[in-house]
């Protein structure tokens, strides 16, 4: 082969030499925005996936925890009561304030916890009270919650309606107790089943409460709130669910999760009729048409 032909095939002088072209500045700036507009577009949708994922995970704890509670209501005839308020003399002038979510323990599968706690006590009685009080249960905890807590309770259980609004007929004292889970002080004894005359498909059993609790709060704090251990049952005062000073809220897009009494979960619209509302919250109005929507 002569020197003429080797300079045709050589990468310098053939055909190959006709070399690739750089991009220019103007084509990677494109470029950049192309990527970045598409990375716009995608993030918004990876986002509602996972808050989709998130409230699926929730509505799956919601339904088990009121599971929970049926199992506890088939065992013993009665449901719990919202919270133990009974006076026992001078050391428990307040009773011992375990709230229903730690005595339905053995129902969720966690009897590992509730096999610590002496329920004689109070609910942060120290030697033993005071350290399971602050175990995690998954169960309790919504995946879309922001705020971590000992003992944390992102579902509180409802007593009844105390709502306070145009339209809505106002149930003054027995509002605090008309619920499922209202507490129990020596003159109002736990719900039956048979108790729910409005049907506990109408009735509800819990919602979300979500990040109630402080994250620098002392662990004894008296008024710790959003514990499972401690009280965590509520008259719903607000008109709507999500609004200011709501307790039944929650971080989802338009409402909040909720269990009847069936074990059924509903979604609860933070644009719900407030009528419609308070009596879901109650177990024997007598209210025509409150059925709640499908979750």
């Amino acid at each position: 082969m002569t020197s003429s032909n080797l300079l045709a095939l050589s990468p310098v002088g053939g055909c190959f030499a006709s070399g690739r072209r750089a991009f220019t500045l103007v084509e990677l700036l494109a470029v950049i925005a192309i990527i970045g507009t598409l990375i716009g577009l995608l993030l918004p949708a990876v986002q509602r996936t996972r808050e989709l994922s998130r409230k699926t995970q929730c509505g799956t704890n919601i339904r088990q925890t009121a599971l929970g509670l049926c199992a506890y209501e088939s065992a013993r005839r009665r449901f719990p009561a919202g919270c133990d308020l009974l006076p026992r003399g001078a050391a428990l002038p307040n009773g011992t304030e375990h709230a229903w979510s730690s005595v339905i323990l053995p129902y969720v599968e966690e009897t590992g916890i509730s096999n610590r706690i002496d329920y004689t006590k109070r609910w942060n009685a120290a030697g033993g009270n005071d350290i399971a009080g602050r175990q995690a249960v998954a169960t309790y905890v919504c995946p879309s919650g922001i705020v971590v807590s000992v003992g944390k309770a992102d579902y509180a259980g409802i007593s009844g309606s105390w709502i306070m609004s145009a339209g809505v007929p106002f149930l003054g004292a027995a509002g605090l107790h008309n619920g499922m889970l209202f507490a129990d002080d020596g003159e109002h004894r736990a719900a039956a089943a048979a108790d729910a005359t409005d049907g506990l498909s109408r009735t509800l059993l819990v919602a979300e409460a979500i990040d109630r609790g402080s994250a620098t709060a002392p662990d004894n704090d008296p008024d710790a709130t959003g514990r499972w251990a401690r009280i965590n049952c509520f008259a719903q005062s607000a008109a709507f669910v999500n609004a200011l000073g709501s307790d039944i809220s929650s971080h989802h897009t338009g409402g909040a999760q909720a269990a009847c009494g069936d074990g059924r979960v509903t979604f609860l619209s933070d644009s719900m009729d407030p009528a419609v509302l308070s009596a879901l919250c109650t177990r024997n109005g007598g209210e025509a048409n409150t059925s709640p929507p499908d979750g």
